[in-house]
């Protein structure tokens, strides 16, 4: 999701995302220029020119790191971000396959009742990749006072936008792409519906009509605690036959009551420290974008969940095509989430809530 040297040097795609990027800067820089030129050749009036110089750019892109690396309560963001996958741009859905299991085998004393022939077979999947944006901007009159001040305004501008575009991936990760009228893209029959929702996630009712237990609840022993988690990792680890460890990411409330000792007639560890030790659990995090009794769980696993990016989170500047023309800058990127399940509907990826 961000346009590094790892991701730079290691992928073509990301390669020629972060190309894109230095020709789009390019571009506004040389209209910039081409403006200004035919405005001071008919005498009209001219405003500075907005060239972007090339360390402001640079700036830009050092504040998006840096955010997109903050934990701004969506600590699973953090996590995905080193399993994203980068796609050409013109990538509007990214499928993989799913393939059966193959082979029949037999047991015989001569060996020659005859070998069964058999094949895999496959069906299709994936994920959609939408554009995600904002953008911030100046008035043109402040100009002068930006290029004094080592375009500090415009810098902390998007900082906050940057900000802005990460919640909105979290919450796409958590309640799926949807366009402004609240309806989930779709594209080649293919959606994502957030984790919340979407059907390739282990959705386990932790209500009246399944598990039926709060886990914010403070009266309740370890012992409960426990029974009732397991049954619900059960979920992944037997059901769905997922021989990963996941990392579970619970909200604050969950955290805060799992933060007690499990007895208190000794000193005893904490709660989410003894549920950590458990098959199956990598490890146990807080996140403040999930609220009350619900969590998620997943493998941090390129193999099982992962961004697919079809471009790098990045600012660019707009072309101004009058001499008051704002300066305006757009940050965006196309980002998609995708979850893979196996031939037979099974997931390593959960979601509990009541």
């Amino acid at each position: 999701m961000l346009l590094q040297k790892s991701l730079i040097g290691n992928s073509r795609a990301g390669k020629e995302q972060f190309e894109e990027v230095v020709r789009s800067r390019r571009m506004a820089n040389n209209q910039e220029r081409m403006h200004a030129q035919v405005m001071r050749a008919n005498g009209e009036m001219v405003v500075n020119d907005g060239l972007i110089p090339r360390d402001v750019y640079q700036e830009f892109d050092n504040v998006t790191v840096e955010r997109m690396r903050l934990d701004d309560g969506d600590t699973f963001l953090n996590d995905l971000l080193p399993l994203s996958r980068s796609v050409s741009i013109g990538e509007l859905v990214s499928k993989f396959r799913q393939a059966s299991d193959a082979g029949r085998a037999q047991t015989s004393m001569s060996g020659q009742i005859g070998v069964k022939m058999d094949q895999v077979e496959f069906t299709y999947d994936g994920s959609i990749i939408p554009v995600h944006d904002t953008g911030f901007g100046r008035n043109w009159r402040e100009w002068n006072a930006q290029t004094s001040e080592g375009f500090d305004a415009l810098i902390d501008d998007q900082r906050e936008s940057i900000a802005t575009l990460r919640q909105k991936l979290a919450d796409n990760f958590l309640d799926g792409h949807t366009d402004a009228q609240g309806n989930y893209l779709v594209v080649d029959a293919i959606s994502w519906q957030g984790v919340r929702n979407d059907s390739r996630v282990i959705q386990v009712d932790l209500g009246a009509g399944g598990v039926n237990f709060d886990f914010t609840d403070t009266a309740q022993t370890y012992a409960a605690i426990e029974s009732n988690f397991k049954e619900v990792r059960d979920t992944a680890l037997i059901t769905n036959k997922c021989n990963k460890a996941l990392t579970y990411y619970v909200s604050l409330e969950i955290a805060s009551n799992l933060e007690r000792n499990s007895s208190e007639s000794y000193s005893s560890e904490k709660i989410m420290n003894r549920l950590a030790q458990l098959i199956g659990v990598a490890e146990i995090k807080a996140s403040s974008k999930l609220s009350g009794n619900e969590f998620m769980a997943f493998p941090l696993d390129s193999s099982v969940i992962r961004p697919v990016v079809g471009m790098g989170l990045n600012t660019v500047a707009m072309p101004r095509p009058v001499y008051n023309s704002n300066y305006d800058f757009a940050v965006w990127g196309a980002i998609g989430f995708e979850v893979r399940t196996d031939f037979f509907g099974n997931s390593c990826v959960l979601f509990a809530q009541a």
